[in-house]
């Protein structure tokens, strides 16, 4: 629990930014480069996004050594990956839960813009614009598939693809392969006029 596996330049907490953080954006991408090569080998399939829950991160991403304990800390669950496959007129679901709740979940392969009361501005996901009938393989947790949150879109996908990875797990693969962590908030979920 106590081995180094990282270096963290500052703390990052998960109310540095209003509608993504920098540990919300560094679980996401975790989950999108630790996850969609796995994806592609087992099924042949190319994962489109990651949503995850702001309210799933426990505690932030301190500054100095991390270590596996950190992974813990900030994951305290038993949450395991998975993807869902849906079309795209379901994933508009999503979007709209996401321009409604205005919270820091984190995202990873999807760009919003909207405005304080909801407009959205900019929605692409893989830097293309959402198509209702392509099928998107969007990657979360078990705990939102089953409807947490009230993120009950998910119920709506055409099929559920274990992943057998716990987001945990993610975290301390990432860190591993990471030297240093400096994540950073973006553009990829935001406030606009």
């Amino acid at each position: 629990m106590n081995e180094v596996l990282s270096f963290s330049v500052t703390e990052h907490k998960k109310t540095d930014g209003e509608l993504n953080t920098a540990v919300g954006n560094l679980m996401a991408d975790a989950v999108f480069e630790r996850c969609a090569p796995i994806l592609k080998k087992r099924y042949n399939l190319d994962l489109d996004m990651v949503l995850l829950n702001h309210g799933g991160i426990r505690a932030p991403l301190p500054k100095g050594p991390i270590q596996t304990k950190t992974a813990f800390n900030i994951m305290p669950f038993e949450n395991k990956v998975v993807v869902a496959q849906m079309k795209g007129s379901v994933l508009m679901k999503l979007v709209n839960y996401l321009t409604k709740a205005k919270r820091a979940h984190p995202i990873s392969g999807m760009e919003l813009a909207i405005t304080r009361n909801g407009t959205i501005k900019t929605l692409r996901v893989q830097g293309k614009e959402i198509e209702s009938n392509r099928i998107y393989f969007v990657a979360t947790n078990d705990y939102l598939y089953k409807g947490g949150d009230r993120m009950d879109f998910f119920q709506k996908s055409e099929t559920v693809l274990d992943i057998d990875y716990k987001i945990r797990n993610v975290l301390i693969d990432h860190f591993t392969t990471k030297d240093t962590l400096n994540p950073k908030r973006d553009q990829r979920f935001i406030y606009t006029n």
